[in-house]
């Protein structure tokens, strides 16, 4: 849907989609994967519920972005790479920390690509940062998205893609700095405290449209976007 019958190519079919980014700011889209009751993770971690098909989207999403946003937490779980280093994209990793804590062995310190860009508070002291980072202020006591988005801006980014976690998530929709959110359907359920895609803030009151289901056995992919303001 929209169109029924096979997919040739995730990776054409996303890149394909126009994405005209709002004035000042990148174009903003999130990829999260949740169970059916709205779990992130199982044990811990979102690979529990991916499948290869969703990693197929992860990739052909990352190949479309110019850069990969990310929350220092969901880093340090996921153990994330450089995105140049996972390989198949040219994105650049950008981190949000308000507390600095970046231990001297992740992952994303070394390896392919420029280093990763870390966003925080003027409050917080970069000096304790590890090697491997690129240090940025935005905001005083705690980081303001509509800040990095302007700065990614001004860095050329057309495109930024959100991978999480939930709470950094949420702060997109408080901000209306979302675009475009591509959710997995995992046919599972979890339960737990790890549910919300969106995390525990809010309420919010941000409508979406769907754009696109695709459908692999019984998991789904689905993509909605919010509402445009009128020209």
């Amino acid at each position: 849907m929209p169109i029924p019958g096979p997919v040739d190519s995730i990776e054409s079919l996303l890149a394909e989609d126009d994405r005209p980014a709002p004035a000042g700011r990148p174009w903003v889209a999130a990829n999260m994967v949740g169970s059916v009751d709205g779990a992130f993770a199982r044990d811990g971690r979102s690979g529990g519920l991916s499948s290869e098909a969703d990693r197929a989207v992860f990739r052909a999403l990352r190949a479309c972005a110019d850069v990969v946003l990310v929350a220092a937490g969901t880093a340090r779980t996921e153990r994330y790479r450089r995105p140049v280093e996972a390989g198949g994209t040219r994105a650049r990793l950008a981190v949000v920390s308000g507390s600095l804590e970046v231990p001297e062995d992740q992952p994303f310190l070394t390896g392919a690509g420029p280093d990763p860009i870390l966003y925080h508070p003027s409050s917080s002291d970069p000096a304790r940062l590890p090697a491997g980072l690129e240090p940025r202020v935005a905001g005083s006591d705690r980081v303001e998205l509509p800040l990095v988005l302007s700065d990614l801006h001004a860095d050329g980014a057309r495109m930024v893609l959100c991978e999480g976690g939930p709470g950094l998530l949420g702060q997109l929709v408080a901000c209306s700095a979302l675009d475009e959110l591509f959710v997995t359907v995992s046919p599972t359920l979890v339960g737990g405290d790890q549910v919300g895609l969106v995390g525990h803030g809010g309420p919010y009151d941000h409508g979406l449209g769907l754009h696109r289901v695709l459908r692999e056995d019984d998991m789904l992919f689905l993509t909605y976007r919010s509402p445009r303001e009128p020209a």
